[in-house]
């Protein structure tokens, strides 16, 4: 019985811890580690990059010592004739004989005399790369491939870390609407019952009431409608992050401890290297620099070595072969192979180069159109936290004229309609505000990409 109990509290206390561990509050770094380790996009692009080190291998591998080996057992039931002419002499005796000769038209057809029915041979090759051009560009585009990889992988992992982030200020951005919500119905429902006994007492008109009531029903319906687009927002972010939707997720971060850095627009020059994107037509501009070198190096002499030994026998039964000795043998050699005449690979070099030009023009071109797009970034950053500050100082004024007409209407020097108006300008000025600080957060996101440092990780 004790044991039981012990068993029933310890399954308790494992089934609130893993709650406990299932629902903590994530913060934003916490949210863009996981999706580093599973948002989909950025798995693939990881094992893009194992296969890329496996092709590097592979190319590295044509270098080494290859060797094979070889089993063939061969019986002919009908061996193929000789054939000869009648000067030939084999054809001096003529027809018939030791050799079965028999005329068939102008031509002499025997038994084959030289080939036994039945042949074994097992043989072992083995052979080696002295030197190839091609072989040891292919070893430099190998790694160059594989450098291509890794920053594919950055680059999907910087996209990534954008849109968690992006997807995690939509949350928090939410959550805090959200509250907001709750304190203006109750603010509304402290209103609209002052209103009601004001109604009652004589002081005030039943059209008051209606209308106040109007404004709180109509609030009330809203945040019913944003509670869906918070729990929305909250899939989204599960989304980017590669996080099943199912499970549970809340954030820590509050819009208190989110900062803005204007020392950051103040930074002198841009450094275009800094970007992923310019860093990648970089390395295609090396592929591309040693495919033209490739078909440069096909022009060059290639040599080989190679080795083969094995045994063999043949007899005139396919049994007998496993019934008797067999005979070894063995051969060494040099291979190679000089181009000398071959207009393709001329064609082909010229259009490499061709291509290698219009990479690099790319890379001009680049150059210009990141400097253009951080210097919008930046510009729109600026402007974003302009408007900001700017909504936020509206919010504030709409906050105390909010306060003051519901105190002149209690000191009955306002009027009712004075103080739907102002509640309607606070709730205008609020969203307004929320508006402005996601797409100052936006704005900020897209500056820190722009100037390279949104993702420094590997």
């Amino acid at each position: 019985m004790k044991r039981k109990i012990f068993g029933f509290i310890f399954c308790i206390s494992v089934f609130y811890n893993t709650q406990a561990q299932t629902d903590s509050a994530m913060t934003l770094q916490q949210c863009i580690d996981y999706a580093l380790t599973n948002q989909v996009s950025v798995v693939n692009a990881q094992l893009d990059e194992s296969i890329a080190k496996g092709k590097v291998n592979q190319v590295k591998a044509l270098g080494t010592p290859q060797i094979n080996g070889a089993v063939s057992l061969i019986d002919n039931p009908e061996l193929s004739r000789m054939f000869f002419s009648p000067t030939n002499p084999f054809a001096a005796g003529g027809t018939g004989g030791p050799f079965n000769i028999k005329q068939s038209g102008d031509i002499y057809v025997a038994d084959n005399l030289f080939q036994l029915r039945s042949a074994g041979d097992a043989s072992i090759t083995i052979g080696q790369l002295i030197f190839d051009g091609s072989y040891f560009v292919g070893l430099q585009a190998a790694s160059t491939y594989k450098e291509l990889a890794q920053k594919t992988t950055t680059q999907t992992k910087i996209q990534t870390v954008e849109n968690v982030t992006k997807a995690y200020y939509m949350v928090v951005i939410n959550q805090e609407r959200t509250n907001l919500f709750d304190i203006n119905l109750k603010r509304l429902d402290s209103l609209l019952r002052e209103i009601k006994i004001l109604n009652q007492n004589g002081f005030v008109e039943k059209i008051d009431v209606f209308r106040t009531e109007v404004q709180y029903n109509n609030l009330v319906t809203e945040k019913q409608k944003f509670d869906n687009m918070l729990e929305l927002s909250r899939l989204l972010l599960k989304f980017q992050m590669g996080m099943p939707l199912n499970q549970p997720i809340s954030i820590t971060e509050k819009i208190e401890n989110i900062q803005f850095d204007p020392n950051a627009l103040n930074s002198t020059g841009f450094d275009y290297t800094k970007r992923i994107e310019y860093s990648l037509l970089q390395t295609g501009e090396q592929l591309q620099m040693l495919d033209l070198k490739n078909l440069r190096y096909q022009r060059l002499p290639k040599l080989s070595a190679f080795a083969k030994g094995g045994m063999s026998r043949s007899d005139v039964r396919f049994g007998n072969l496993f019934k008797n000795n067999w005979y070894t043998y063995s051969m060494v050699g040099l291979n190679l192979s000089v181009p000398i005449l071959g207009l393709q690979s001329q064609y082909a070099a010229k259009q490499s180069k061709f291509k290698l030009q219009q990479v690099q023009n790319n890379m001009k071109s680049l150059e210009i159109g990141l400097g253009m797009q951080a210097k919008q970034a930046e510009l729109n950053y600026k402007n974003s936290i302009q408007a900001m500050e700017t909504q936020k100082r509206n919010m504030e004024l709409a906050q105390e004229v909010s306060r003051v007409s519901k105190i002149k209407y209690a000191e009955g020097v306002g009027s009712n309609l004075e103080v739907t108006n102002a509640e309607a300008d606070l709730k205008q000025a609020q969203i307004n505000y929320y508006e402005a600080l996601y797409n100052a957060l936006v704005a900020k996101i897209d500056f820190q990409k722009s100037q390279g440092t949104l993702y420094n990780g590997q």
